[in-house]
Formats: structure tokens, sequence, C-alpha cells
């Protein structure tokens, strides 16, 4: 019972996660695509939206697996969810180092636009590709394996019945998989995290002179949206730090410190598995803080939303006010209107008369006198 309800509440949290995950990175990527912003910073923003919005696939056949003993999706959902959780795991990690060196460039003005943007599009490409080339080993030598399940059916566990279980396994050895594994904790952990910490110092430093040398900094023409550039940057390198950290210690622990033999006791093998659950849910977190630092960070974006908020509020109103004058209903602004024209009217036909009698007056030779205010 406790454990269907730990499960019940993590897939509603994890539930929530997808949908805030899906839609939060869809409207940044909307945001920058209208704003036909192709500057580096905006492409590898999209970049990192886009591997989000992948990653968070992974969590339907992860909640799937909770709920029943047995794989589902048959021989391509094992070989498509591993190759998704390893090429956007990837794709994110070294999509954030970029960040960080090209915010490092931009503080230090080291390469003009056009070069930069050259080089960003030639780094995605290359990211893309070690990304699906990391997962080789799920793609081809992944396959479906069935085997018997014996479980207790009834209340009082005096009887059984054995079923079907389906799970992924691999073609390849237990020395092969150790080598994989080593070979993608060097790519996919070590290097970029090398990367993302030696250039997030960089910036922190960056970020403190600058905080110092304020008004020097403005008469340099240092301006208000780099030093906001830099914010977002070392946001998004600390919640990415903060949420995918954990999953690569447990994933360590569990597969190159524990023993396999502590690991079959019941107390244990519980604690694990409801820290499995956790990682895999702050893992997934990342992607709805992401855009959600660049939606708070990013002052054109609110700009943007509400003036286009403003515009179709008008536009409804004016469609509105259209419609009740085709239904022979003249709304409240156009009957204030004609008040206003009658009323004008009124008024100048009195100014008429007043200056034909100064005009009379003025003939017959009696001096006109100002009235009195």
């Amino acid at each position: 019972m406790q454990n269907t309800f730990v499960i019940a509440i993590f897939v509603t949290i994890i539930g929530l996660t997808f949908l805030g995950t899906i839609i939060l990175n869809l409207l940044a990527i909307v945001y920058i695509l209208s704003t036909r912003d192709k500057t580096t910073f905006s492409m590898l923003v999209v970049n990192l939206a886009v591997a989000d919005i992948i990653h968070a696939v992974g969590i339907i056949f992860f909640t799937s697996t909770l709920f029943t003993r047995s794989w589902i999706f048959g021989e391509f959902g094992c070989k498509f969810s591993l190759t998704i959780d390893v090429l956007c795991t990837v794709v994110i990690v070294y999509t954030v180092a970029a960040l960080s060196i090209e915010r490092y460039i931009d503080a230090r003005s080291i390469l003009p636009a056009k070069f930069r943007s050259i080089i960003t599009v030639g780094l995605l490409v290359l990211i893309w590709t070690l990304g699906l080339l990391l997962p080789y080993p799920f793609i081809f030598y992944t396959h479906l394996s069935e085997a018997a399940d014996i479980f207790n059916y009834n209340a009082s566990k005096t009887s059984t019945k054995a079923i079907l279980v389906y799970s992924c396994q691999s073609y390849l050895t237990e020395k092969e998989l150790l080598v994989h594994e080593i070979l993608l904790y060097i790519t996919a952990f070590i290097i970029p995290y090398s990367v993302i910490v030696a250039f997030s110092l960089k910036l922190l430093k960056f970020l403190r002179v600058w905080v110092k040398r304020k008004e020097q900094l403005t008469r340099a023409s240092v301006t208000r949206k780099r030093t906001r550039g830099v914010k977002l940057v070392l946001c998004i390198i600390l919640s990415f730090l903060i949420c995918f950290t954990p999953f690569w210690t447990f994933k360590f622990y569990t597969r190159f410190i524990v023993d396999e033999n502590v690991v079959r006791r019941p107390l244990l093998q519980r604690i694990l598995s409801y820290l499995h659950l956790l990682v895999v849910l702050i893992n997934h977190f990342e992607g709805i803080l992401n855009p959600l630092f660049f939606i708070v960070l990013t002052e054109r974006f609110c700009l943007t939303f509400s003036k286009r908020r403003e515009r179709n509020s008008r536009l409804i109103e004016t469609r509105s006010s259209v419609r009740v004058t085709n239904g022979r209903k003249k709304p409240a602004k156009l009957s204030l209107t004609s008040t206003r024209t009658a009323q004008n009217k009124q008024l100048n036909g009195l100014l008429l008369l007043n200056n034909n009698n100064n005009h009379s007056e003025n003939s017959s030779g009696t001096p006109v006198m100002p009235e009195p205010l």
C-alpha cells in the first residue's frame, strides 16, 4: 500500500513536470522564432529547448514500467527509449557547455558575430552527431526478452501464478557494456562538466567585475543586455548541475560501488528504488527550470507577449462592435460619438447666429464690446 501511494505521488508530480516541460519550452521556441532572433545565444537556447522536449518523452516509457511488470512498447520501444535517453543527455550537457563558452566569447568580444554564428551551427551538428553515436550499442544490440514471473495473486499468499514478463536486454557481454558505460561517463560527464565549471568561474569573475565597476563600464558601452545574458546562462548552468549531478552520482554508485549481494537485500533494494524515483524526477525537472529562467530574465519576452495580448484584446473588441453594428444595435462608443457630434452642431449653430448679430451691429455703427468671461 505504501509503495502504491509513493508511485501515485511520483506519477502525479512527474506528469505535471512533463506538461510543464512541453508547454514552457514550446513557448520559448515560438517566442524566439517569432522575433527572428538569429544570434548564437538564441540558437543554443532553441537547441536546449528541443532537447528538453525530446527528453521529456522518456517519462512515458519510464512511468509505464511502474504499473506493469512487463515492457509493453515492444523491441522498437526498447531501442527508442534507450536511444533518446542517451541522446538527449549528451545534447543537453554539451549545449549547456556551449552556452558557457558562447557567453565567455561574448564578454571578451573575441570573435565577430558572423564567425560566431558559423561556429555555433557547426558545433550543433557535432553535438547531435555525438549524441547519435554514443547510443550505438542500444540501437543495434538491444532485443526484447521474455521470462516467467511468479507472484502471489490472492490475499492469503498461498497461491501463485506465473505470467510472461518482457524486458529489454542486450546482446553485448557484461564487459562490453562496462566499457561502453565508462566511455559514456568520460564523454558525457567528465569532459563537459569540466568545461562548464571552468567557464562558469570565468563568467562569475566577469560578472563580479561588472558589478564593482558599473559606472565605468556604462561609459565603456557594456550593455545591460550582456549582463542579463550572463546571468541567464549562469542560472541555466546552476539548474543543470543541481538536476543532473544526482543522476550521474546515483548511476555511478549503483554500477561501480554497490555490491550485487548488497543490492539484493529487501530493505536496501526498496531504498534504492525510492532514490531512483527521486533522481529521475529531479533530472526531468531541469526541463522546466530552463524556460522559466528564460522567461523571467528576458525582458523583451514579457513585453512582447503583453503587447500581443493587448493587440488581441483590441481586435476582439473591434470585431464585437462590428458584429453588434451589423445586428442593427449601435454600441456605446458610437452613441457617445453621435451625441457629441449633435452637441457640436448645435454649438456651431449658436456661434454662427452670434456672428451674424455682431455683423449686423457693426454695420449700424454700434461698437461691439467683448463679453465678460
